[in-house]
Order: C-alpha cells, then sequence, then structure tokens
C-alpha cells in the first residue's frame, strides 16, 4: 500500500512542474554543502565545534518537526487524496496517517538527507573531511530529523484531541529547545556526533520509536474536529475590514488556527536563529549582528505565513464565483500583513528596548524585505504556493531576486560608514522598484486559479 501513497505524492509534485524538476531541489543542497564544507575549517575558526554541531542538529529537528506539522495539520485536509478517502477504501485510519508518515520519511530522506550526504563527500578533495566522518555526521543529521519528524506525527492526534494538551506540548518543546541551547540538557544526536558514544546513539532512536508507537496508538479511528463551534463572525469582520473577501480570508485565519499554526513554523526557527547569533556574538567577543540585521533576518522568515494563507482555500469552489485568481492573491497580501505585524511588531520592539532610536529604522527594513519577498512570491508562485517548490524556474528566479538584495541589507546594517549606508539605500530602492513592479504585474498574470 505504501507504494500507492509515493506514487500520489510524485504525481502530485510532477503535475506542478517538470518531472525532472523533482530534482532541483537535492542539486541546490548538494552544491551549497559542498561549497560549505570546503570551508569546514575557516567556519570552526570562528565557532566552537560543540555549538556548531549542537545548532546543526537542532535546526535539522526543527526542520524536521515543521514540515511534519505542516503535513499533518495542513496537506491532510486537501480533497481527494488517499488519506482523506480512507473511509472508503479497505484501510484503517492508523494505517493510513501511518503510511503518510513513511511516504513523507522517505521523500525528505532522499531529497534533503541524501544531497547532504553527497554534498559532504564531493567536498572531501577540498576539505579535511572524511568519508568516517560524514557517514557519522549524516546518520546524526537522519536521527534529528526523524526526530523532529516522529513528535510532528506525534501532535497530529494530539492537535485533534485536545488542543490545550497540543499548545502545552509546545510549550515544553520550546523551553526544552532553550535549555539545550544553554546546555542545560542533552540533545541525544548532537551528543553522539560530539562524544561518538554509543549510549547516546541508543537515547537518540528511543524518542523517534516513542513517538512513533504513542501517534499510531492515538490516531483516532475518524478524524473529527473538536475545536468549539464559533459563531459566524463574518458581519464583525466586515464591520472593521470593510471588504468581504479579506473579512472571509481572517476569519478563515482565526476558524483555520492559522496564526497558531504559524507561530511553530515561523516562532520556533526564529527564536533559534537568534539564540544562534547571540551565541555568534558572544564567541566573537563583540555584537556583529544589531536589532537592524536581525528585522531583516525575521522579515525572512515572515515568507512563511504566506505559505499557511494558500492552503486554506478550495480552489474548485473559487473557481464557481466571479473571482479572478489575482483577487485570491491580493487577499492574502493583505491578511498577510495583519498577520506579521501581530506577530512580528511585539519582536521588534523588544529587539530595540536598548536602542529605541534605531526602532523606526528596524521597522522599515523589516516592512521593506517583506513586503519584497510577499510581492515576488505573490507573483512568481500565485495563489498556488506548492509551485514555488517544484519549478526550477521559479527557484532559479526567487534565489536570484530573493538572497543578494537579503544579504546586502544584513551585511550592510552590521556596520555605520558611508559605503553602507549608501549600500543599503541603493539595494533598498531597488526592492521598492521591483516590489511595485510585481505587485502591478499581479493582476495581469494570475486570471485563472
Amino acid at each position: 500500500m505504501l507504494k500507492y501513497y509515493l506514487i500520489e505524492e510524485y504525481r502530485k509534485h510532477a503535475s506542478i512542474a517538470k518531472k525532472y524538476s523533482l530534482i532541483v531541489f537535492p542539486i541546490y543542497i548538494i552544491f551549497f554543502v559542498a561549497i560549505g564544507a570546503s570551508f569546514i575549517n575557516d567556519i570552526l575558526l570562528i565557532f566552537p565545534y560543540q555549538q556548531f554541531i549542537l545548532l546543526t542538529m537542532l535546526s535539522t529537528f526543527i526542520y524536521g518537526f515543521g514540515v511534519s506539522s505542516f503535513e499533518f495539520l495542513g496537506r491532510v485536509n486537501e480533497r481527494g487524496t488517499l488519506v482523506t478517502l480512507t473511509f472508503i477504501l479497505p484501510l484503517k485510519m492508523k494505517k493510513s496517517y501511518f503510511y503518510l508518515y513513511l511516504r513523507d520519511a522517505i521523500y525528505y530522506t532522499l531529497f534533503f538527507i541524501l544531497p547532504t550526504m553527497i554534498g559532504l563527500i564531493l567536498s572531501i578533495p577540498f576539505s579535511t573531511l572524511n568519508l568516517l566522518q560524514i557517514l557519522t555526521f549524516s546518520l546524526s543529521l537522519i536521527i534529528s530529523m526523524f526526530i523532529g519528524y516522529s513528535l510532528g506525527y506525534f501532535s497530529f492526534p494530539i492537535w485533534y484531541g485536545n488542543r490545550k494538551t497540543y499548545y502545552l506540548l509546545i510549550t515544553i518543546l520550546l523551553i526544552y529547545i532553550i535549555l539545550v541551547i544553554f546546555s542545560i540538557l542533552p540533545f541525544p544526536p548532537a551528543e553522539f556526533q560530539i562524544e561518538k558514544d554509543p549510549i547516546s546513539l541508543l537515547f537518540s532512536f528511543l524518542p523517534i520509536i516513542l513517538f512513533l508507537l504513542l501517534a499510531y496508538i492515538l490516531t483516532p479511528r475518524e478524524i473529527r474536529d473538536v475545536s468549539k463551534e464559533k459563531e459566524n463572525s463574518l458581519k464583525k469582520y466586515k464591520r472593521i475590514f470593510k471588504d468581504i473577501l479579506l473579512s472571509k480570508e481572517m476569519e478563515d485565519v482565526i476558524r483555520g488556527g492559522i496564526i497558531v499554526k504559524s507561530l511553530f513554523t515561523y516562532f520556533l526557527p526564529m527564536l533559534l536563529l537568534f539564540i544562534f547569533i547571540k551565541i555568534i556574538n558572544m564567541s566573537i567577543g563583540k555584537e556583529v549582528y544589531n536589532p537592524l540585521s536581525l528585522s531583516v533576518m525575521l522579515s525572512i522568515f515572515s515568507a512563511v505565513i504566506y505559505s499557511w494563507l494558500t492552503i486554506m482555500e478550495d480552489f474548485e469552489y473559487m473557481q464557481t464565483l466571479p473571482l479572478r485568481a489575482s483577487d485570491v492573491v491580493l487577499v492574502h497580501i493583505k491578511a498577510y500583513f495583519i498577520i506579521i505585524t501581530i506577530i512580528s511588531l511585539p519582536i521588534i520592539i523588544l529587539l530595540n528596548l536598548q536602542t529605541p532610536s534605531l526602532l523606526p529604522f528596524s521597522m522599515a527594513l523589516f516592512y521593506l524585505n517583506s513586503t519584497y519577498l510577499l510581492f515576488l512570491t505573490a507573483y512568481i508562485a500565485g495563489p498556488k504556493i506548492t509551485s514555488l517548490l517544484f519549478n526550477p524556474g521559479i527557484i532559479l528566479r526567487f534565489s536570484l531576486y530573493s538572497i543578494v538584495p537579503g544579504m546586502i541589507l544584513v551585511i550592510g546594517t552590521f556596520e555605520k560608514s558611508i559605503y553602507s549606508i549608501t549600500a543599503v539605500i541603493l539595494t533598498a530602492t531597488f526592492m521598492l522598484l521591483v516590489s511595485y513592479i510585481n505587485f502591478r504585474r499581479i493582476k495581469k498574470k494570475w486570471i485563472y486559479f
């Protein structure tokens, strides 16, 4: 039965873009990993080895948890899939979701872990790494990802069983990550990679087995949304926003728990980054990153909000309404700005508590890069964000237009000099111009769903 789940996933991605497009993302990973590994000695001169390994494994763990949560709490609601049609198949719900776990575990191993390993192997002639070190590191990496992915699978029945318990789980996870980063609690895969201790390896497998068993046992026979019934608030939202489509969007955001779901796919990685930067500043002995550069980094993470907004829509239903695809995209844009303001504005203020004079500039840089990435994503990918991930042309254009300006803004805000200020002003002008052009072209490009 597993092969049918694999075939379904392949056909879904192949229908979005050309078949060969599936290898684009792995090629990107191979290239950048090979380049980065070639300078591993220089990297370790800046970052202590133990901190580098710990943050690498934690980042992989959070990545696994994020994509798993997105799968089990988001994509499982898509219509016409094997999971949603389980009730008419000779298949138990528990097995159906377990096959879903295995399917994505296989795909992410092939498209994330394997390319990482290949990139490391390709760097051997240009680095001091050997094959045994690479195999050990890859094992630690895959264990970290599977712990996160299994935890995401385990959180799925909890979400549909008891929301308060789910929020408690997320809170405990956040506290655990903070304690691990400050070396108060261990993270077994990192301990194994650093110490090469078989006991740590054994303890690394235990969470995977435990989360898998609990997830399988707790998966209900029938998926029912246990959230409390909410009254129709469309009229109330319409009085606030004046726009019926935006009012409907914001009601969907609240009912669908999009803000809550965005917190752990947006807030957790962002928190990890900020703690990582704090460690960098401590290692170097000076504050390299300031509120300005951190605000730019914060805006990069905000792009994930748009992807959550796009999974709410039923495009088959939208096609029956007197709407163009661009109308839905523009509503997503409005909702995006409302959500990132609610989530990010308190963080920006917190970052500038010691430097209140930089607050206006931090906010300006945050909204500049957020707007730029949003209009770029909306224009290139349209109402269906999944097309952004598997089309090589889209990936190439998005990378060229997003990485370079973002790097200039981050580096340009490190120090105050005439050269850095000039670079930031010129880059900001370019980004505003491109944002304006992309925004104007959305209506012309996205007519049909």
